[in-house]
């Protein structure tokens, strides 16, 4: 039986150097295994070789089960081998990336910090830096003559590229902070720069009704998309004496959590200045036991379960419509999150 929803691969040993090329090649994600299976010249070729010899017929099988790769290939082998090897690499750089941000602290070589290309730029508790103390070039921030990357928010390389670039567009970059990425820069010389379509809008929000909540009003949507995707989003309005403080999480499905945390978003809204007078986004990671945890509560009654990590905070109030544009971008892909600020929020 041929299925649209992605089976549970299973975690095997991989290369260590080929995890930290795919990790450090924000094209990687475009099908990367594919594209290098019969380039011998590539210098990890043999390592891939090797790696896609090692999958199993189990695991290959797996492939012949899902309708999306048997659309695209048909029951080839070799295609097979690549595209679970491409989904098992795009996993181990998740649980890469989550390791190294789940650091207590700023460790004396947590990158890309410690390089020598960022001396002299300041980095704060958070493991944040201002968005002043690099040039951005419409994809990537510069320094140095390196190019760095904003920690993605999903699996994706990319995820962060329209929440950088809405902090430019809405003409905010002075006052806020960023996490990048450790893996995802380099060179500028040599590093891929990238530029996405997408487009993201936002239509007036009804903020006189939220002005004037005088009790919590809160939600949950459940994905109306492959369970791979995302499970649940969850948010709340909570009327409080320092102005109306929104939350909203996306959490990941379970079997996902070991290499995929929750997106986070905290908002302050004050009716009387009509701004929003403190903003910031984060990654939750979980444990599955934590999760198990969370999903027993609504997010208004959670509590602080898991782990959170800061990607981006802004320093000073900004417009409502500033708000609802960046979080969408942080949500990205988000459709039920879109549609609730683009036509459930509006008058």
């Amino acid at each position: 039986m041929k299925t649209n929803i992605p089976c549970i691969l299973p975690k095997m040993d991989i290369p260590q150097i080929l995890v930290a090329d795919f990790a450090s090649d924000p094209l990687s994600q475009y099908e990367k295994v594919l594209k290098k299976i019969n380039d011998s010249s590539w210098p990890l070729h043999s390592e891939l070789a090797g790696f896609l010899r090692s999958l199993d017929s189990e695991t290959i099988q797996s492939a012949y089960a899902d309708s999306t790769f048997v659309g695209l290939y048909g029951e080839n082998e070799q295609l097979a081998r690549a595209w679970i090897a491409q989904r098992l690499l795009d996993e181990q750089v998740g649980r890469s990336r989550m390791k190294t941000l789940s650091q207590t602290s700023l460790s004396a070589d947590l990158l890309p910090y410690s390089a020598d290309c960022l001396r002299g730029v300041k980095v704060d508790d958070e493991a944040m830096v201002r968005l002043t103390d690099f040039e951005y070039n419409n994809s990537t921030l510069d320094a140095n003559g390196f190019s760095f990357t904003v920690c993605p928010t999903t699996l994706s390389a990319n995820s962060s590229y329209w929440l950088l670039r809405s902090f430019y567009e809405q003409d905010l970059a002075s006052h806020i902070s960023v996490r990048l990425d450790p893996f995802l820069w380099g060179p500028h010389s040599s590093f891929p720069q990238m530029m996405y379509k997408m487009i993201v809008y936002a239509k007036p929000v009804n903020w006189d009704g939220v002005g004037r909540l005088k009790e919590a009003h809160f939600g949950q949507m459940r994905a109306d998309k492959p369970a791979h995707r995302s499970e649940v989003t969850e948010f709340c309005w909570d009327p409080r004496d320092d102005g109306i403080h929104f939350t909203c999480e996306e959490l990941p499905p379970v079997e996902r959590i070991h290499f995929e945390a929750a997106g986070y978003l905290h908002a302050i809204y004050d009716p009387n200045m009509q701004a929003i007078v403190h903003f910031d986004g984060a990654l939750r990671i979980y444990t599955a036991e934590q999760l198990e945890m969370r999903q027993r509560e609504h997010l208004r009654r959670a509590g602080k379960v898991g782990l959170r990590r800061k990607i981006f905070r802004i320093d000073e109030p900004i417009g409502r419509e500033a708000f609802s544009l960046i979080a969408q971008a942080f949500f990205v892909w988000n459709n039920d999150l879109t549609k609730y600020f683009t036509e459930s929020l509006s008058p």
